[in-house]
């Protein structure tokens, strides 16, 4: 249904709704979508153009309408634009957002990805079309996201870097489990978590992925960049336990077992039983921690900040390294060379300029 009203609308405008590395994933499957389905689209970055008389306008889905995030007043100055002929809001969850709710009327249809913000957007709002609907990262093929690859002039060295620290730290962090599998415990710290899982979210060994961006992802090539590095990350798990929404679709999407704890507002438990619970079976949303069945082993693990620390000592005694970052290292050497060497992983290299007279290049490492 959500296919044939975008093909309704002709050439549009998409906007992402820009965030972390799960609004990435909402944004990568999104745009495959769009690819896919042949749909006449146009990337806008995060500001309508100036100079054009209409707009026909899509935002991305995500979960950005909710007022812990301070991004309230800027959607409602987006919205409120005159030029707007039509819009379609893709799936989104609405709370505490009168003023936004508001202000779209009959020019905008507007998808809700759990009952609770659809029935909330309904008792404010008689103008605007309201529908319900899957969210976005659900349409997504996994296996060729994680194969899609973008032009390495489109992404800053260091960020590629980043996203191999970001798989390194799910590696190191890993807990064996019975049987041979290994658990990701991927728990956030920020204004959504409920608490109930602080007994593990605060150990060493909790990996927050959804926060491994250099950047606010706001276009499509970082989007699908960081997508793919998202992926490849959670695919060295066998078990995930975790309450990032996304970090829970991708495990899913990947065949991972995946054990799921609620978000402050309902947010999780509402697209559960919306859209994940016929569709994935290896996917359990806890409503406490003792509901998950390893809860004791990963509180028995090893302090995996003693190993971070020796291999951060080891990289600073070897002297390659002159800035650090968890794992990752900066050097600027004098021929005109940047260095950046993730700890247990290769060094790479970069020339910033020509090579010095009398060099052809630079040695390999």
């Amino acid at each position: 249904m959500l296919t044939e009203i975008l093909r309704e609308l002709g050439p549009f405008l998409y906007m992402i709704n820009q965030g972390n590395v799960g609004d990435a994933l909402i944004a990568a499957s999104t745009v495959a979508l769009f690819e896919k389905e042949g749909l006449p689209f146009i990337p806008c970055g995060q500001n309508l153009p100036s100079g054009m008389e209409e707009i026909v306008l899509v935002y991305g889905g995500g979960g950005g309408f909710v007022p812990w995030f301070g991004m309230l007043p800027h959607y409602v100055q987006l919205f409120s634009d005159s030029r707007i002929r039509r819009c379609v809001i893709l799936p989104q969850s609405f709370r505490e957002c009168d003023e936004l709710v508001d202000v779209l009327d009959e020019r905008f249809t507007v998808c809700c990805r759990e009952r609770a913000s659809y029935e909330y957007c309904l008792s404010r709002n008689g103008r605007a079309r309201f529908l319900l609907a899957d969210d976005m990262a659900l349409v997504a093929d996994a296996g060729m996201l994680k194969k899609r690859r973008i032009p390495l002039p489109l992404l800053k060295m260091e960020e590629r870097a980043w996203g191999k620290c970001m798989k390194r730290d799910i590696k190191v962090s890993l807990v064996a489990l019975e049987g041979g599998g290994k658990l990701a415990v991927c728990l956030r710290r920020d204004p959504e978590s409920t608490g109930r899982a602080e007994a593990l979210a605060s150990l060493p060994l909790n990996t927050d992925i959804s926060l491994y961006f250099m950047r606010v992802i706001d276009d499509i090539p970082h989007a699908f960049a960081y997508t793919r590095w998202l992926l490849k990350a959670l695919d060295q798990a066998d078990v995930i336990l975790t309450d990032r929404l996304h970090v829970g679709i991708s495990g899913a999407l990947l065949g991972k077992e995946v054990f799921l704890m609620d978000n402050v507002y309902g947010k999780i438990s509402g697209i559960y039983e919306l859209s994940l619970r016929e569709r994935f079976p290896r996917l359990h949303v806890l409503n406490e921690l003792n509901e998950f069945p390893w809860v004791d082993k990963v509180l028995a693990a090893p302090d995996m900040a003693r190993c971070r620390k020796k291999k951060a000592a080891y990289a600073r005694k070897i002297g390659k390294a002159a800035t650090l970052s968890k794992y990752l290292y900066y050097r600027k050497e004098e021929n005109g060379v940047l260095r950046i060497k993730v700890c247990g992983l290769r060094v790479c290299k970069k020339r910033l300029g020509p090579p010095p007279v009398g060099k052809a290049g630079t040695s390999s490492l």
